[in-house]
């Protein structure tokens, strides 16, 4: 059984309705509650609030989204508590389709909840994670060193990569198997600001191990989006076969290197064994169509 995960969402200022949606997600994250008891009970209360005479439902679901954000940053990346987390988004897309009144200037117009599409951007949800990846590992140095850091980003890359696995929403630009990732700039034993390889190794590895989550919980929809050639935008990476092989000579490095910890030697080992797998099945996934990606092949 899992080990309980405490999430330290609230404050003790914060109020009422503030800390019913922070341990309402305690609570789900830990297996106390039911995803869909749990979508409805955060639904009330958002409902709830947008009766005053000021309704900002909008807030409340950023509030949400900065929560959820959050606690993938503390739930580890083999926790159950990831999944409940997507599945939570999940539940809420299945509740009955309902509008709450939203202020905007001095007029009233109704919103409705729960509508995570690319034709409206996830209702704010994927650029909320891109502010929070921002403001919580700003620059290489701090996710090289500090620990907590390092696991935090590796912590929120899992859930990321669940998200898109899920199809309910598509946050590649923040993957760190591509730039500006230093997984994909750098080298994994050489570097002209490290030259030792054992400095080098250890300035790359938290970018390796938070890269093996995209593999481990992503990778079939990666090889359908590199062997379709995909662009998830004009501007945007280009997915290609040739990527997903490079993936594997960086992985094969980490996994063969002994001045790589154990863990990053298993993370990108695993990593390995996931993708020759899905290389076997072959495309099995279809996110292309259900996230509206452009692909470049004939």
């Amino acid at each position: 059984m899992a080990s309980p995960i405490s999430l330290a969402l609230s404050n003790p200022d914060d109020d009422k309705s503030l800390v019913l949606i922070a341990n309402t997600l305690q609570d789900f994250v830990n297996g106390i509650v039911a995803a869909a008891a749990a979508a409805q009970d955060i639904d009330k209360v958002i409902v709830d609030e947008c009766q005053a005479d000021d309704p900002q439902p909008s807030g409340w679901q950023k509030y949400l989204w900065n929560c959820i954000g959050k606690a993938a940053m503390e739930i580890p990346a083999d926790h159950p508590g990831q999944d409940r987390l997507v599945r939570l988004l999940q539940e809420l897309q299945r509740l009955p389709r309902h509008g709450v009144p939203e202020k905007v200037g001095d007029e009233i117009f109704q919103k409705e909840l729960w509508v995570l599409t690319p034709e409206n951007k996830y209702d704010g949800l994927e650029q909320w994670l891109w502010e929070l990846d921002q403001g919580s590992f700003t620059g290489t140095q701090q996710v090289e060193s500090s620990e907590a850091a390092a696991t935090s980003y590796v912590n929120f890359s899992a859930f990321l990569a669940r998200l898109l696995h899920s199809e309910v929403v598509e946050a590649t630009r923040l993957c760190a198997l591509i730039r500006p990732s230093p997984f994909a700039t750098g080298n994994p034993l050489t570097s002209t600001a490290y030259p030792d390889a054992s400095e080098a190794a250890q300035h790359y590895e938290p970018w390796a191990v938070a890269a093996g989550q995209w593999i481990l919980h992503a990778a079939e929809v990666l090889y359908e989006m590199g062997e379709k050639e995909t662009l998830t935008e004009i501007g945007r990476q280009k997915w290609t076969p040739a990527l997903w092989n490079g993936w594997k000579s960086r992985f094969t490095a980490v996994a063969n290197a002994e001045e790589f910890s154990s863990k990053a030697r298993e993370v990108a080992s695993k990593a390995l064994e996931k993708m020759a797998e899905v290389e076997r099945e072959g495309v099995t996934t279809n996110v292309v169509d259900t996230f509206g990606f452009i692909s470049l092949k004939e």
